[in-house]
């Protein structure tokens, strides 16, 4: 099996107790079924504590409860109680596991860092994406029939992001090109994508922003589209409500990276649903939400940006929720105009 993720992947060090936002708070922690049994098997204080944190989410799901928006195995000084007495091992799967993210596509598996942890964020924000592979054995299922397509279309959206126009002009181009992968795909021609895609590589594509729907508005609809979701932090609802007001545009390059990022994470969506427009919007507008938000944020574009994965990547009704919003509320004319922000 072929093993791909960023380079910057395998430099991820957890910060532990000096993390800036913990890991540890502001979501339950889905327990697996066999860090479930060892809690209710461990004995003395520890175990009673571990045993008292155990509860059932929305979902029926085991979780770690809640105590003041923290999960309660969380010690005054960042650590987790477990982890520190009994090691890394004996914590949750999704506790070893966060902040990397892995799926996989028959012989390929990809893996990444979410951009919801912070010093993930600032791996993601410090270097392109650029890709590398390793091999490893293990079983292989049969690859998605639109995988090597949309591997290849993905490569040239991400390429364009590295073309010497401006930034606004290369969120356009990568919205054009997904807008023609996704005609090809409605039509069934999924085989004309390669060509499509020499196409661009021998020309970028330019829109001229006299006939978009005015910036401002169609950002001001984007954040009403986002204002809508289940929304997980006060503070990201205040940001939403003062950034439909004012703010400022990405960094060209911080901008870059972050479009990136969203593709590379979210652009292969389309070889189970055959929907990459969407998803290339989702990218878009991460990036400039980001952007508009980081004047109002402490940490700039990278808090934003963090709020941003943090608030809609780890919720899979809100990713539904966007999805649905891009395709059914937002016209791709909007998203070029709100791209020019």
């Amino acid at each position: 099996m072929e093993i791909r993720f960023p380079e910057y992947y395998v430099s991820f060090q957890c910060l532990a107790g000096a993390c800036p936002h913990t890991c540890c708070g502001g979501w339950e922690v889905p327990v697996d079924k066999a860090t479930e049994a060892l809690y209710r098997s461990l004995p003395g204080e520890l175990g009673e504590r571990a045993r008292e944190a155990l509860g059932t989410g929305e979902d029926g799901d085991v979780v770690l409860r809640l105590r003041r928006g923290h999960c309660p195995l969380l010690e005054p000084d960042g650590l987790c109680r477990i982890h520190k007495e009994l090691g890394e091992a004996a914590t949750s799967l999704t506790c070893r596991s966060h902040p990397r993210f892995r799926y996989v596509y028959g012989g390929l598996e990809e893996r990444g860092l979410c951009g919801s942890c912070p010093e993930a964020a600032r791996l993601i924000l410090s270097s392109d994406t650029a890709l590398t592979s390793s091999q490893e054995e293990g079983a292989e299922e049969e690859a998605p029939p639109l995988l090597t397509v949309l591997l290849e279309a993905r490569e040239t959206a991400m390429a364009l992001l590295g073309t010497e126009i401006s930034l606004e002009d290369r969120l356009r181009g990568v919205l054009l090109f997904a807008n023609e992968v996704q005609l090809l795909l409605d039509q069934g021609r999924e085989g004309d994508i390669p060509g499509l895609c020499r196409v661009y590589e021998e020309g970028f594509p330019l829109v001229e922003p006299d006939g978009l729907p005015e910036g401002e508005e169609a950002l001001r609809k984007c954040f009403d589209l986002l204002l809508g979701l289940d929304i997980l932090q006060e503070e990201w609802r205040k940001l939403l409500l003062s950034g439909q007001k004012e703010g400022g545009s990405p960094d060209p390059v911080l901008g870059a990276r972050a479009t990136g990022y969203f593709l590379y994470r979210h652009w292969l969506r389309g070889v189970w649903d055959r929907d990459v427009l969407s998803w290339a919007e989702f990218a878009v507008l991460g990036t400039i939400t980001a952007g508009r938000l980081a004047p109002l944020q402490e940490e700039g574009f990278a808090g934003a940006f963090r709020l941003f994965c943090l608030e809609l990547e780890h919720h899979e009704g809100n990713m539904g929720a966007i999805q649905d919003g891009l395709w059914d509320q937002i016209s791709l004319a909007e998203m070029l105009g709100a791209a020019g922000i």
